[in-house]
């Protein structure tokens, strides 16, 4: 079973903690504004979205979740799911982390973790733990194994989760502060009841994660809200994105003009949450857009030795790849661009240093173009195959097609990697293939900033990790550009095409 790894000072701090959270407990639980959760219907699952936190909860964990009452009694998420080895997939909140194994029978197959013992017994007092022979009135649950009760609000709470979700009892209740609360301590939480504002769980689970330096780990890290609309940021000098919805809320981060900003599903007013680069938050949809169709360029002005695409908006042209150098001129949205090369510049924020050079000295932010020109074949390299079915990877024109002997059957737009990190020229083939895939921050597929979860229809053609799969963070817009790490990035569709149509084995051909 998983449990969080506690060091010695961690442990002798337990004591002193239980003693502090019963004065305040409300301390630890971050404040909350009035919108909690988000949710869509995505392959017919109902997902919630938290950008307080930035995780989605869905499946098994949002009903687990629901079922004890939501963020009142169970808190925020703090990470997405994450597969832990010979325990499963696991998935945790504040006050509880909920594991589901499918190969176990029903109905633990569904459950909590276990609190480990020295929280348990830090926060269960001696004369908390004297067992009892009886329950004394009606609606009240003796347990023989464990000699202990649960009565009235506790035992309606027990009932909702039952022993797969809190356990059994492992003290009787008890008093605590001056305000009033009660504590019961249970093998997989402690509850505690406040006259004031009913029943929830502790902040145990948040508590372990931010000793052990978990929190810091890539699965707790803000995703984006699955099924999200995506918008791109419209203002020159940047959008806040806040912990909250008003001005009032603290600022965590500025996006860039033009920075991708997915709003959480169904979200709508003045105040959107959703999640960019890295962050969860809510921004002002005042300063966000849909973005707009590029005109196209036709075939016959179609250049296949550049890359051709346009301004998003109003574009500053600078003599070097970095905003300090001088400004040229300035694009408008629409305005025809060449980019000759792609190079690294200026990190105009974490883990985007790519700038486009479109004629001598003269260079664009790589996220402020996007590529308008044909989406079709170009001409077959030489050394391809003759026979069977392979694929042809075009990184000047970042297109992909699937042949069958020289029968194009799919072309689709593909992001390969950005400059520092080029997806390598080459012939390959597809050695293995990962139908949902979690990358962690050492994976190439993983980019640089968080766990990436849900990477689907993985498959990986180098043994140093690159691969082609789904990028649930690319939009139509987006797609198309250098941006990744080295693999190979397509939409939901066309990455399950590719991989209903390929199998191990499968020539890949990757040129200029």
């Amino acid at each position: 079973m998983f449990e969080i790894r506690f060091n010695r000072r961690s442990a002798l701090a337990l004591s002193a903690r239980a003693a502090a959270l019963s004065l305040a407990p409300a301390a630890l639980i971050a404040s909350r504004p009035s919108a909690l959760a988000q949710e869509t219907t995505v392959s017919g699952a109902t997902v919630a979205y938290f950008p307080e936190t930035g995780h989605n909860v869905r499946g098994a964990f949002l009903q687990m979740f629901q079922e004890i009452g939501g963020v009142d009694v169970a808190g925020l998420p703090l990470s997405e799911e994450r597969f832990v080895e010979a325990t499963g997939i696991v998935q945790s909140f504040e006050g509880i982390a909920f594991v589901y194994d499918p190969s176990l029978e029903s109905p633990w197959d569904r459950q909590a973790m276990h609190l480990p013992d020295d929280i348990k017994q830090s926060f269960a007092p001696s004369s908390a733990r004297k067992t009892v022979s009886t329950c004394s009135g009606n609606n009240c649950r003796f347990f023989e194994e464990t000699k202990h009760t649960v009565s009235d609000d506790f035992l309606e709470l027990w009932e909702k989760g039952g022993l797969t979700t809190f356990g059994m009892p492992l003290s009787e209740p008890y008093r605590v502060g001056t305000q009033g609360a009660t504590r019961q301590v249970f093998e997989r939480a402690v509850m505690e009841h406040r006259p004031s504002s009913g029943i929830r769980l502790l902040p145990l689970i948040r508590q372990q994660i931010e000793d052990s330096g978990e929190n810091w780990a890539p699965a707790f890290q803000p995703a984006p809200p699955t099924g999200g609309t995506p918008h791109l940021v419209a203002s020159p000098d940047g959008l806040r994105l806040r912990n909250g919805p008003g001005t009032e809320y603290d600022i965590h981060v500025l996006l860039a003009d033009n920075a991708d900003f997915i709003a959480a599903p169904g979200a709508s007013g003045e105040w959107l949450p959703g999640y960019a680069d890295g962050y969860s938050g809510w921004v002002s949809s005042e300063f966000l857009k849909l973005p707009e169709p590029l005109p196209e360029i036709p075939e016959s002005e179609w250049d296949r030795s550049v890359w051709q695409g346009a301004a998003l908006s109003e574009v500053n042209v600078r003599r070097e790849p970095s905003t300090k150098s001088a400004t040229l001129r300035v694009l408008k949205f629409g305005d025809p661009v060449t980019v000759t090369a792609w190079v690294k510049g200026e990190e105009v924020y974490e883990g985007s240093a790519l700038w486009a050079r479109i004629g001598p000295d003269q260079y664009v932010f790589g996220r402020n173009v996007g590529r308008n020109a044909p989406v079709l074949p170009t001409p077959v390299p030489a050394d391809a195959p003759k026979s069977g079915k392979w694929i042809d990877v075009n990184l000047t024109q970042q297109i992909m097609v699937a042949y069958e002997t020289r029968n194009p059957v799919r072309t689709c737009l593909v992001t390969t990697g950005m400059a520092g990190w080029e997806t390598p020229p080459g012939s390959y083939r597809i050695l293995v293939r990962v139908a949902n895939e979690t990358m962690d921050s050492d994976a190439i597929g993983a980019e640089n900033f968080y766990k990436l979860e849900d990477v689907l229809f993985t498959q990986y053609f180098t043994d140093e990790g690159h691969a082609i799969h789904f990028a649930w963070w690319r939009t139509p817009e987006t797609i198309g550009r250098p941006g990744s790490h080295g693999c190979l990035n397509l939409l939901l569709d066309d990455s399950q095409f590719f991989w209903d149509w390929s199998e191990i084995g499968t020539p890949i051909i990757i040129h200029n």
